[in-house]
């Protein structure tokens, strides 16, 4: 015989209470931990997700974005002198008016009114569409300057954000360094009270010390003011930065030339290319002076209706009188004779055609130059970066045999502190020598017009979390 379900004692009840509140308990408890740890370990912003926030948040960028919409805008307005232009108008009056004749006063009261509409479409107006081509040279000026905006983001960012590992770097190596010298002034003083050491090694650990406290205070300064330099253009706070790793090896640049780069900026370079735009819009203005001496040719049409009132003689009455009338036409104006106005501005725009030709000369020169140039910087850079890897070598192990000897007495505390001076400084002079390095190649590929987002992944990969 089946027996009903006994019913759970009210102990067992509480029991599971118990263990349900326990187990919700723990998971909150869990949830608040792992919070917390993400709170204190932060993922660290690297390069490439800063420069999204720069480009959501940079003034300087957004109001290039602003004006790249604004100067686009100047083609659709170029273009629409060469389509119709049609306009409505309409005229409503209210008369009160009193007709006397024949021995008879009448008053009248209406409202006549008058409607129109015009079209005018340009026929032969060849400035216009000179004026509609220079548009179109004119947007594609605009685009390049937008794009330099683009590569002057790049270049200010990864300044601002090397800047701040310099200085990240500058605060370590300070701060490793007051560690050493603290051990050796503790062994200084350890060593002095045995009497196998003697009170100038004491004091001169002191004073490195010291000095190490003042550098460590100048140093903090400093990095917070990089902070902020980084901040202002991403528009957003930064934490942990994602660092070069140590063993990064910086490849040379490809193609390996001067001569090669320099080519690729004559051809390549933004400035040059808005200088040679600039040739080309130059030019047009002056074929819209030539142009000055040639007619003009407009189609006309004109749609009117016109309410009138005529006063009858016979009745003695005044009556409306609707009056419609369509006009189709050609106009055309010949230029004659200006004062010399026309051929005056021939004369101009020859000249500033002259000087855009000239622009263009300067603008190649410059590039290949400004490519030579930065080409050298990245060759030198990378020169330093192998130099100062060697350096560290043979410094650490100056370091430890400074050490070494120390403790068996053949060296005294100031060759130890010497010797970890010189190691911290050539660590940190290889790490900003790589930054050095990178920011060099931007700005090479900046001025051979090949610096975008592409290149700011390259340089986000050699970064480490």
């Amino acid at each position: 015989m089946t027996q009903p379900d006994q019913p759970v004692p009210t102990r067992q009840k509480s029991g599971l209470k118990h263990l349900l509140f326990m187990t919700l308990l723990g998971l909150l408890g869990y949830s608040m931990l792992s919070n917390s740890a993400w709170a204190q370990n932060p993922t660290p912003q690297n390069l490439l997700t800063l420069y999204s926030l720069a480009k959501q948040n940079d003034p300087t960028f957004r109001a290039a974005a602003s004006q790249l919409q604004a100067d686009l805008e100047t083609e659709n307005q170029a273009f629409s002198a060469l389509l119709p232009n049609i306009n409505f108008g309409a005229r409503i009056e209210k008369q009160d008016n009193t007709y006397d004749a024949f021995g008879m006063s009448i008053d009248a009261s209406r409202n006549p009114g008058t409607y129109s509409l015009v079209l005018n479409q340009a026929l032969f107006r060849p400035q216009a569409w000179e004026t509609y081509k220079q548009s179109q040279l004119s947007g594609e000026v605009a685009k390049l300057s937008f794009q330099q905006a683009e590569q002057e983001l790049v270049l200010r960012l990864t300044r601002a954000y090397f800047d701040l590992l310099t200085a990240q770097d500058d605060l370590a190596s300070i701060r490793d360094q007051k560690t050493a010298i603290t051990e050796q002034l503790a062994l200084a003083k350890a060593n002095f009270e045995v009497g196998s050491a003697t009170v100038t090694d004491q004091q001169e650990a002191q004073a490195r010390f010291d000095l190490a406290v003042a550098q460590e205070l100048a140093a903090q300064n400093q990095l917070a003011q990089r902070k902020l330099q980084l901040e202002t253009i991403v528009g957003l706070s930064v934490d942990e930065l994602a660092t070069l790793a140590p063993t990064t090896q910086l490849k040379a640049p490809t193609p390996n030339t001067a001569e090669a780069w320099a080519e690729q900026a004559r051809n390549n370079n933004l400035k040059a290319q808005q200088a040679r735009l600039a040739k080309l819009i130059a030019k047009g203005e002056s074929n819209k002076a030539k142009y000055g001496h040639l007619p003009t040719l407009d189609l006309t049409a004109q749609m009117v209706e016109t309410e009138q009132q005529i006063f009858d003689g016979n009745s003695g009455r005044p009556f409306d009188l609707g009056v419609d009338s369509t006009t189709i036409g050609l106009v055309m104006n010949i230029p004659i004779f200006s004062g010399g106005g026309t051929q005056s501005q021939v004369r101009q725009q020859a000249a500033l055609l002259e000087k855009a030709m000239n622009n263009v000369e300067l603008a190649g020169r410059n590039a290949t130059q400004a490519a030579k140039s930065a080409f050298l910087g990245v060759q030198t850079s990378l020169a330093q970066v192998k130099a100062l890897e060697t350096a560290l070598a043979s410094s650490e192990l100056a370091l430890q045999s400074n050490k070494t000897a120390y403790e068996v007495g053949i060296r005294i505390n100031v060759d130890v502190l010497n010797a970890q001076q010189q190691f911290n400084a050539t660590q940190r002079d290889l790490s900003k020598a790589k930054y050095t390095s990178l920011i060099n190649m931007l700005e090479l590929q900046a001025v051979a017009g090949q610096l975008n987002a592409e290149t700011v992944q390259q340089i986000n990969q050699l970064l480490v979390q």
